[in-house]
């Protein structure tokens, strides 16, 4: 039997018989519920004025932090009118927003509702999805590359916009289960300290398919160009391509199997990468230099946007090593919240400190 503050009993309107619910909170403490609170969900609509919405993408920011933070029903109101560009921005921000709709639409509101439930998406199901996309990406980009594809480096630039979908529902699910920790298990997430890490790795894959984008639309400047690729510049890209593709794939592999020594040796290969990175510029650039110079280059194409596409290409490689080396800190790091072969735990008295 436990005792309960008067005031807090009457200002939760409990009497004798209601049943309470019982969470253990991260800190070890114990929070004690009235179930009609638990069970209870208040409907809230968020209500935009689009007049003072006048600013070059107001809009869409407003309407996917309205998402991210958990709001079910958005209404939209104009007192002079939407205007046909608001109408589309309106349109195409929630395309890319999962289970987003326009329920109702007039000249003066728009009504947008979302019809999914964030809680049946496990968050690493999610965090995987956006793994094999962008890992996809970058290597289709590069087949594109040497096999002279210019639909399938189009075909990833499509593939971005369903990161971005995936990542907001993501932020959405971390926002929710930051609020309600009932949320938190239904979506896979072991304890509140992974709110932040869980984003911090939805953020970082996010900005890998932008890196993964960015190296597509450089394929398309090379192969729209004049001037073609001889093979040593090729297979050296290749073969840095592989070293990103291998540190990618280990990281993330260690971040969802909870491996510590393949987080730490995946970090280990980024060291030796940016130990090789200027030799592999070095030799991309200057097999490019001396092909412009050959005699298979009778016209003498220089190709300046060549030039720096391959720089672009290069740099963007190195970027996503960076990224998967946070990947592989936050897996270090949450392996350590528990006991284990590597690392255990031991208490100590007061006076021992």
């Amino acid at each position: 039997m436990i005792s309960l503050p008067k005031e807090w009993v009457r200002r939760t309107g409990l009497s004798q018989g209601d049943v309470l619910t019982i969470h253990q909170i991260d800190d070890g403490s114990l929070g004690i519920y009235p179930l009609s609170i638990t069970q209870k969900k208040d409907v809230v609509k968020c209500i935009v004025n689009a007049d003072k919405c006048n600013k070059p993408n107001l809009i869409t920011r407003i309407i996917t932090g309205v998402y991210i933070i958990g709001h079910e029903t958005l209404e939209l109101y104009s007192k002079i009118s939407f205007s046909s560009e608001q109408l589309a921005e309106i349109r195409k921000t929630i395309q890319g927003l999962t289970g987003m709709s326009i329920v109702e639409q007039d000249m003066n509101h728009v009504i947008i509702k979302n019809f999914v439930d964030p809680t049946r998406f496990p968050t690493d199901g999610l965090l995987r999805r956006i793994y094999m996309i962008t890992s996809w990406m970058q290597e289709a980009s590069i087949k594109a590359l040497k096999e002279n594809k210019i639909p399938l480096a189009n075909e990833v630039l499509h593939m971005e916009k369903e990161v971005d979908r995936i990542y907001w529902l993501i932020v959405r699910q971390m926002l929710l289960a930051a609020k309600d920790k009932s949320i938190e298990k239904k979506i896979g997430v072991e304890s509140s300290l992974h709110i932040v890490g869980g984003r911090t790795v939805a953020m970082v894959l996010e900005k890998i398919g932008d890196l993964s984008e960015g190296i597509a639309n450089e394929v398309i400047t090379i192969l729209n160009s004049k001037y073609k690729l001889e093979k040593p510049i090729l297979n050296d890209l290749d073969i840095m391509y592989q070293k990103i593709h291998k540190i990618y794939d280990d990281s993330t592999k260690a971040f969802f199997t909870k491996d510590i020594l393949g987080a730490n040796n995946a970090l280990e290969d980024i060291i030796g990468l940016y130990q090789e990175k200027d030799k592999l510029t070095e030799n991309i650039l200057s097999s490019y230099t001396k092909s412009v110079d050959s005699k298979n280059n009778p016209n003498n194409v220089v190709g300046i946007d060549v030039y720096v596409s391959l720089r672009s290409i290069i740099w963007r490689f190195s970027q996503i090593a960076d990224y998967s080396g946070t990947i592989c800190e936050i897996t270090i790091n949450r392996i350590l919240e528990k006991p284990s072969e590597i690392c255990h735990f031991e208490m100590q008295s007061p006076e021992s400190i």
